[in-house]
């Protein structure tokens, strides 16, 4: 878990923990303060900050969980994060406070993202499983003793680290 929020419906303002200030609002110095939608979601890439407070606005509507992928707007590359929460409600129904959790998706397994209904990465994991694979294999074959076996692996191996950085890096915007 990187952060933790908290949402009052009566004022619209959020309250972050250290981690959440920091991905959700972009300055990790705002924590315990309560802000504005605007000012708790600056960190957020553009797009997903409507998909956020939509997440939550549906979430109420229907008293259900929040559940939405986001990324954090970073210096290098955004930040992928999953957000957990829950709308809470009084006796008679209203709802008096929402609150939830960040994870860091790049912590969390293919199975624990299946369980918390996030899709899938399909092609980014079957390179992983390849990388993986092609380690223990090098293992494997350097404890044969054979070099020109090494050599090949080695050349996958390469091939497959320039797929998973090609992945990792941010897109680049073309100029006209």
């Amino acid at each position: 878990m990187v952060g933790t929020w908290e949402w009052d419906p009566f004022s619209g303002r959020f309250v972050l923990d250290g981690g959440a200030a920091a991905l959700l609002a972009g300055d990790p110095g705002l924590a315990g303060d309560p802000l504005s939608c605007e000012r708790a979601t600056a960190g957020l890439e553009e797009a997903d900050v409507e998909r956020f407070l939509g997440e939550l606005r549906r979430a109420e509507a229907e008293g259900d969980d929040v559940l939405i992928e986001l990324r954090a707007a970073g210096p290098s590359r955004p930040r992928r994060l999953l957000c957990r929460g829950r709308i809470l409600r009084d006796p008679l129904g209203r709802t008096v406070r929402g609150e939830g959790t960040l994870l860091d998706a790049a912590e969390i397994g293919a199975e624990a993202r299946a369980l918390l209904g996030f899709p899938d990465d399909v092609a980014g994991a079957a390179i992983d499983e390849a990388a993986d694979l092609l380690i223990a294999a090098r293992r494997a074959i350097d404890a044969s003793g054979n070099p020109k076996l090494r050599d090949l692996v080695d050349v996958v191996l390469l091939e497959v680290a320039r797929e998973i950085a090609s992945r990792s890096q941010p897109a680049k915007s073309i100029r006209h």
